[in-house]
């Protein structure tokens, strides 16, 4: 099994620990739910963060040359890529976070949005930078200092998003 696959799977079970460990004290502390307007913002949130998911999805199989799934063989740096570097991962912590809003409890919120977010800051950090700069070299290096890891620049994300891919 490729490295790619394995990550998936990891995330994938850490997802589902994290929400059912919220939801298990949420129910076991009997605690109140959000107010509607709240849950409204976490499903928008869940809406919204499925354009730049699947963007990227699209973006990566069209120009990164994959290999296997979720491993690219080509750097891109144009669409969404252009406003930040890890698009697909901002969207994954949009997503829960908006999810866990949705789910509607203190504790699903609180412990699946910040531990998403621990997640995707450590890899990013940790594994993913490291990866992608030995990979991709000088180029990497140059697309690094004019692009922001995670906080992407200022209207530039929706600008993209409202243009067609091509």
């Amino acid at each position: 099994m490729s490295v790619c696959r394995k990550r998936l799977i990891i995330w994938l079970v850490l997802t589902g620990v994290s929400i059912a460990t919220g939801i298990g004290i949420d129910i076991a502390l009997k605690t109140e739910a959000f107010p509607t307007v709240l849950r409204l913002v976490g499903f928008i949130g869940v809406v919204l963060a499925h354009f730049p998911l699947k963007r990227t999805g699209k973006l990566l199989t069209a120009l990164g040359k994959p290999k296997e799934w979720g491993c690219t063989s080509r750097l891109i740096t144009t669409d969404i890529y252009q406003c930040v570097r890890h698009p697909h991962h901002l969207a994954i912590g949009i997503f829960m976070t908006s999810l866990g809003l949705l789910i509607g409890h203190i504790w699903s919120f609180l412990i699946i949005s910040i531990s998403q977010w621990i997640w995707i800051i450590a890899f990013l950090f940790m594994v993913e930078e490291k990866e992608v700069e030995e990979k991709f070299g000088e180029e990497y290096k140059a697309y690094r200092q004019r692009v922001p890891m995670l906080l992407p620049k200022p209207g530039c994300i929706f600008r993209v998003l409202t243009k067609s891919l091509k």
